[in-house]
């Protein structure tokens, strides 16, 4: 008898742990027309599905191309994308695949995928001359691979706090066990986690968390993060530097004196390998151009 409750409560133990993803998960919306209607920017169709972008700003202006970071969609530039418009940049912003409002593919996703998603939306977009890019964290490994597969296509090229040094994730690399550690805990955690990026939380913008979780409602987001961290995130990005220190470009380099998220220490080498300009932000997290706005945008643009 002993055993037979013993056996019980462990059948339903398991199956309480078991259904802790499902419970946690807010994927319960398809991203189709219906869903995205009413979303600002406008989506063009690339080879992995539809891309959510944004073209702002004067025609003539000279174009200025924006990569965001691992999870935060297009929104992380706002403050940016503003100033640049009214400097008379034209602006590009876009959502990578797996965020925000761009599709979900099945697909690994790695900086190969992301490369490709840049170099179709800018020839479906007829960009034909070459242009400035801007890379904020993961997104600066993927502008540093972009250009150094292209150079004449660019001409300068702005990183902050650029991801710089392979993330430890185990045991999200665990087959099976990194699906149920990260649906269960890791990608319901993601909005507050983002308070890990900021020295001052009064500087984290009101409406963040909320804009936050709409992409999280959408099926395939979390499987989109996880993939990442397995097939980036958990990769050595100091390659992508190389390839983009033998282009040499100009480059201005922005990093917060306390960010915990890459580290400057970690990246040292690339301020090394790229001999760029270089402005170290005080008081800021891994987002400078947001906690002090008032340093980095005035350098951003008198460099551009």
């Amino acid at each position: 008898m002993k055993i037979r409750i013993a056996s019980f409560f462990a059948a339903v133990l398991l199956l309480g742990l078991a259904s802790i993803p499902a419970l946690r998960s807010s994927e319960t919306g398809i991203l189709d027309l219906e869903s995205r209607n009413g979303t600002s920017g406008k989506f063009i169709r690339l080879s992995q599905g539809w891309t959510h972008y944004e073209l702002s700003g004067r025609e003539t202006g000279d174009l200025v191309v924006l990569v965001h970071g691992f999870s935060i969609p297009y929104f992380i530039w706002d403050g940016v994308q503003e100033a640049l418009v009214s400097a008379g940049f034209r602006v590009l912003r876009f959502d990578l695949y797996g965020r925000g409002a761009s599709d979900r593919p099945e697909v690994k996703y790695d900086l190969d995928l992301f490369d490709t998603q840049l170099e179709e939306l800018v020839r479906e977009l007829k960009i034909r001359e070459p242009f400035h890019i801007m890379g904020l964290s993961m997104g600066g490994a993927i502008t540093a691979k972009f250009v150094g597969k292209r150079p004449e296509r660019i001409k300068k090229v702005v990183l902050i706090d650029p991801f710089s040094a392979k993330a430890e994730i185990f045991p999200l690399n665990v087959p099976g066990i990194g699906e149920y550690v990260a649906a269960s805990y890791l990608i319901p955690s993601l909005p507050e986690r983002q308070k890990g990026d900021f020295l001052d939380l009064s500087k984290i913008p009101t409406s963040w968390k909320e804009k936050y979780r709409q992409q999280m409602q959408f099926k395939g987001f979390g499987a989109a993060i996880l993939s990442t961290l397995r097939s980036l995130l958990s990769l050595d990005p100091r390659p992508q530097y190389e390839s983009l220190a033998r282009a040499e470009k100009q480059v201005l380099l922005v990093w917060g004196r306390q960010d915990r998220t890459t580290p400057l220490e970690t990246g040292s080498y690339v301020r090394e390998l790229l001999k760029p300009t270089f402005l170290l932000v005080e008081e800021s997290g891994h987002l400078p151009h947001i906690e002090r706005p008032e340093i980095v945008i005035p350098a951003i643009l008198d460099f551009l």
